[in-house]
């Protein structure tokens, strides 16, 4: 998980949820030192899961700063439209729910290619989203 803002609160947040198990690794804009849309922010959390920036995708629910962020550091993006107002133009990829983005990631064609694209085995991305075959 990369994300703006304090560390702390950032890691509260996510336990709150209930989802800080499902991320190995959570980048913080303080913890490292750069904010998006600074691509820098990226490359931590891609240098700390050992995945190149061509076999990752950048999940977003902000076009503007995230969707650069993610062209920045060459990393394709995907927006999460939760149906709020967007500044400039809609990205391509867009999805509105968490089981869109587990359809989008396990796809073998389209705009995404399968998931031994992104660096990992189909069966690591359905571990990981929680997704049955």
């Amino acid at each position: 998980m990369v994300t703006n803002g304090i560390d702390r609160v950032q890691r509260s947040r996510l336990a709150a949820s209930g989802l800080a198990p499902l991320f190995e690794t959570v980048v913080t804009s303080q913890s490292c030192g750069f904010a998006k849309p600074d691509p820098r922010i990226l490359h931590v959390a891609l240098e700390a899961i050992g995945v190149a920036p061509r076999h990752a995708v950048y999940v977003g629910d902000d076009p503007a700063t995230d969707g650069a962020a993610a062209r920045a550091a060459g990393v394709r993006f995907v927006w999460m439209d939760r149906g709020q107002k967007t500044r400039g133009r809609r990205p391509a990829r867009r999805v509105k729910s968490l089981r869109e983005l587990a359809a989008l990631l396990l796809r073998r064609s389209g705009p995404l290619p399968g998931a031994q694209s992104f660096g990992m085995p189909e069966t690591s991305v359905r571990a990981r989203l929680r997704t049955k075959p």
